[in-house]
């Protein structure tokens, strides 16, 4: 079968990818290795600027999110309110929003292919590339939308593939009306280093369960098991069976930690989490892949019209990608990232910006976006660093001296 545009992988990227090449005319294919209504490991938050794409149905949306708790060793629970209508966001299940996206590309005029897993593609000398599963697909131009389980295929293209850390999730099945009294809706974020060194770990409610997890580089089994009899969840979920997907209660994934230099080649786009989009604050990914399909969808349409899939022609992703994605978040994403995760101080970075914010109603409504997103990485950062010696005032002396030479590499950033 030939096709104008081959999508590969199903997620919030691909199908957004596919719904907008669609929606111009473009004959889509997307192909999606697993079967329809697979899990998906993932806390399943979705900010509220996923609006800007396509309006969430209630029926998704398995619980909005109206605030947060954040918890260190010495000061948690610390609980802020995400007022507003775009401050709030929702925790679902990510097999729902996923068949929701996939959906709306379907109705756009995507053809759409489960259980079709990709064993390599090949390009010819007439302009054409080659889509091998368990049968073949041409078309002009794909767009890799994989996660980091297509590393191999992007190696085999001679394309480069993110440094990533790793997440283990299981979901506890509890009654609507208990989570309501005991989690709120509310997410429930974890910083200790004694329990993960460099990650985080989680709570988030659904409708009639919470994901409960942690990522971090190195992280394990035994990480996870700690966490569960962390003081503030032990008793919330004791006695409570977990969720089965597949056979399994427990599972595990790979999480992108940083962009790649390079998403395209001829003929080729990466987007998502094989782009290495993901947000390395607290590893949100959903928003940022869906912007990179979208940005990859239109340089696709453009190219199409102009009968050009070159290096040159599809170089204009990259360009767009660092425009609109890497300049106002993801650079100053990773400056977060290195003060909070290589100073050796995030949970005590945490309570002084809390401490600071309680007296200060726009550093409070700056360390609600690094949750919410409500704002750019950029403009946080900046309110933060306008706060710097207030932030050392709170450390102290000698943490402050600690956390200088982080503050001075993350600045370079």
């Amino acid at each position: 079968m030939i096709y104008d545009l081959i999508v590969v992988g199903g997620g919030p990227g691909g199908a957004t990818a596919a719904k907008i090449a669609a929606e111009s005319g473009a004959n889509v294919i997307l192909l999606e290795a697993a079967e329809e209504g697979r899990y998906k490991c993932c806390a399943g938050g979705i900010p509220a600027r996923n609006e800007a794409f396509s309006p969430i149905p209630h029926g998704v949306g398995d619980r909005e999110i109206t605030g947060g708790v954040l918890f260190t060793p010495k000061s948690g629970p610390m609980e802020f309110e995400a007022l507003g209508k775009n401050n709030k966001g929702y925790c679902m299940f990510r097999t729902d929003f996923d068949k929701f996206l996939v959906n709306i590309a379907q109705d756009a005029g995507a053809q759409v292919m489960y259980g079709f897993r990709v064993k390599g593609i090949e390009f010819t000398n007439h302009g054409d590339v080659y889509v091998k599963g368990p049968t073949e697909y041409r078309s002009k131009c794909v767009i890799l939308a994989t996660g980091l389980g297509g590393a191999q295929l992007q190696r085999h293209l001679g394309m480069e593939v993110p440094p990533m850390i790793s997440g283990i999730q299981a979901e506890f099945v509890i009654p609507e009306s208990v989570i309501d009294e005991q989690f709120g809706n509310r997410v429930w974020e974890f910083f200790d280093r004694a329990l993960i060194d460099h990650g985080i770990a989680w709570v988030f409610p659904k409708r009639e369960a919470v994901s409960i997890g942690i990522l971090g580089k190195g992280v394990k089994m035994t990480h996870f098991e700690s966490f569960l009899k962390n003081s503030y969840i032990k008793d919330k979920i004791a006695g409570r069976k977990m969720k089965i997907f597949g056979g399994r209660k427990v599972w595990a994934a790979p999480i992108p930690d940083q962009l790649i230099a390079k998403p395209y080649r001829e003929r080729v786009m990466v987007v998502g989490d094989a782009c290495g989009t993901a947000d390395p604050i607290l590893y949100e990914g959903i928003y940022q892949a869906r912007l990179s399909g979208k940005l990859a969808a239109e340089v696709f349409c453009q190219a199409f019209e102009e009968e050009d899939f070159g290096e040159t022609s599809l170089a204009r992703y990259h360009n767009l990608l660092l425009k609109h994605l890497y300049e106002e978040d993801l650079r100053y994403a990773y400056k977060f990232h290195h003060l909070l995760y290589h100073s050796g101080l995030l949970e005590r970075i945490i309570e002084a910006t809390f401490s600071i914010a309680r007296e200060d109603p726009e550093m409070m409504q700056s360390t609600i976006a690094l949750f919410t997103e409500t704002e750019t990485r950029k403009k946080s950062w900046e309110v933060m660093m306008s706060r710097k010696l207030k932030l050392m005032k709170q450390l102290g002396i000698k943490n402050s001296l600690r956390l200088a030479p982080t503050l001075l590499r993350a600045s370079r950033i």
